[in-house]
């Protein structure tokens, strides 16, 4: 599969809630947010780190994507629900890289900060 299948794949499966999205993490993948707050190692730790930010989407919006080779950059649009109820929305950046056709690093540009706030009303 070529990085904007793979890729396509990810953002299709987060779209429809199901687990597709876990079918292409190579083992060793790496998680994090671009300051480190959020980080997972492993497709165990990422599987885990990433479901418990899933259960807040609401829904997903695969905005634009820019691929080069085997690395990839894309703007997603996400509606959240806090435990209370409240929505939010946000855009962020997602940084990838895939190697030998596995998701081996996903970095995310976002504000952690007014999410974490958000989830915690």
């Amino acid at each position: 599969m070529t990085t904007q299948e793979i890729l396509q794949n990810f953002y299709d499966s987060l779209g429809n809630k199901n687990d597709g999205w876990q079918k292409h993490l190579a083992e060793d993948v790496k998680f994090s947010d671009a300051s480190k707050k959020l980080h997972a190692e492993g497709k165990g730790a990422f599987i885990q780190s990433f479901t418990s930010f899933l259960r807040a989407v609401e829904n997903v919006q695969l905005k634009q994507m820019i691929i080069e080779g085997a690395s990839a950059c894309a703007v997603v649009g996400y509606n959240y629900v806090s435990p209370s109820g409240e929505k939010l929305h946000q855009d962020d950046a997602e940084v990838w890289k895939i190697v030998d056709g596995k998701i081996y690093s996903l970095t995310i540009y976002f504000d952690i900060t007014e999410f974490r706030n958000f989830m915690g009303r």
